[in-house]
């Protein structure tokens, strides 16, 4: 009897420092970011096909192995089109960089050219832009 009540108790304890080690990891921290955001609202062309779209989400994903810094990337539309002038923001892409320096290097960087093509063939050209750089 003595022994099944040990046995519980290690069960228990095991249990519980589990539990409380994932409910430790799990928590968020909540601290500012001290990446680099660059931001791009954009207009999808009249004769972008789904195909075309889908292309530009998969260059993306691959920019994102293939680009030094760029940790993460979203592309999608936007909740509400944004007006900028007499033109019709309909899509958003975010790029998420380490540094400035990396998102600085990413405008002449060779892995940006195929992206860059797969992204003319869904958009009308130019875009409204803007960074955001951590502190």
């Amino acid at each position: 009897m003595k022994n099944s009540i040990r046995r519980k108790l290690m069960f228990l304890f095991i249990g519980g420092t589990l539990f409380l080690a994932g409910w430790v990891m799990g928590q968020h921290r909540v601290t500012l970011e001290k990446t680099t955001v660059h931001a791009v609202a954009w207009t999808a062309a009249e004769d972008a096909t789904p195909e075309g779209l889908e292309n530009f989400k998969r260059a993306t994903e691959e920019l994102i192995t293939t680009m030094p810094g760029l940790q993460r990337a979203w592309v999608g539309k936007l909740r509400r089109p944004m007006v900028v002038g007499d033109i019709t923001r309909t899509h958003g892409l975010v790029l998420e960089f380490d540094t400035v320096e990396n998102k600085v290097a990413y405008s002449d960087h060779p892995t940006r050219v195929p992206w860059a093509a797969a992204w003319s063939e869904v958009r009308v050209p130019r875009s409204t832009n803007f960074d955001v750089i951590g502190e």
